[in-house]
């Protein structure tokens, strides 16, 4: 069936799929993982790209789901990527361009652990199996306390970079922190971006911007097959406070933001 794009279909995204402790939730571990993809493939789910989901024309699968992975860390390579392919799913993967192999300091990394990122090595094999490919700016800043230079720098030289790195047109972009506005939407159109992925945002927060912002829910540490349900029906009786749950967390990260200001970090 030819569908409208305003149909709801399911965002998630995930951050680290790691087995190392950290002071944080975003992390997800690896068993977590497995069984929330055996769930979804129990339950008749397939994974569709972002290109599929915005093309309008598109014919999807009874049952569509888009996996997403903010930041490229390495444990989407050694981890989920042997996951999703026993189980048959495909991901977008949104790649930090400023910090591809090196080390996550623009993160605040509670506890002193760090994470490595994707190597371009890494990121083109995910690309040769099918994987979609997006950015997620050059240095991970919330884009909307960036001056006009700054903004502009971090979405037109992270989608450059990319394309270059991997031979292929970057389409999507993710916003740090989830933190969108008219004028990064102005930006992103203007460095010919197709679509942005945000978070869940609180009703009184929402607005249309054309169209062009995906809501996406994320998978947390403390989450499982429970909250994973609520996440994918949006109409379940437990959605509505696990939607609160998702607000208040995303909420948290904007801390990084401030205790990380990226926005005077020289670009090349």
């Amino acid at each position: 069936m030819i569908r409208s794009f305003q149909n709801s279909v399911p965002i998630l995204v995930f951050h680290k799929i790691d087995f190392s402790f950290e002071w944080g939730v975003t992390r997800v571990t690896p068993l977590q993982f497995r069984n929330l993809l055996a769930f979804l493939k129990h339950e008749g789910y397939t994974s569709i790209s972002l290109r599929q989901l915005c093309d309008t024309e598109s014919v999807l699968p009874p049952k569509p789901v888009v996996l997403t992975f903010d930041d490229a860390y390495e444990s989407v390579y050694t981890q989920a990527f042997p996951m999703l392919q026993e189980h048959g799913f495909g991901g977008t993967v949104f790649v930090i361009s400023g910090y591809v192999g090196a080390m996550n300091t623009w993160d605040v990394n509670l506890g002193g652990r760090k994470f490595r990122h994707l190597s371009w090595t890494q990121i083109n094999e995910l690309k040769e199996a099918g994987f979609e490919i997006g950015s997620h700016t050059v240095h991970h800043p919330n884009l909307t306390r960036l001056g006009p230079e700054f903004l502009m720098k971090e979405l037109e030289q992270s989608k450059a970079a990319i394309e270059d790195g991997i031979g292929e047109e970057v389409l999507f972009v993710s916003f740090p922190f989830g933190k969108v506005n008219e004028r990064v939407i102005d930006v992103c159109r203007s460095c010919g971006y197709w679509k942005g992925c945000g978070c869940l945002l609180p009703p009184r927060w929402k607005k249309d911007y054309g169209g062009v912002v995906l809501e996406r829910k994320t998978y947390y540490l403390f989450d499982g097959i429970v909250n994973l349900k609520s996440k994918l029906d949006g109409h379940s009786p437990w959605s509505a406070l696990e939607n609160m749950k998702l607000r208040m967390t995303n909420v948290c990260s904007y801390g990084t933001s401030f205790l990380k200001p990226t926005q005077f970090r020289p670009f090349s």
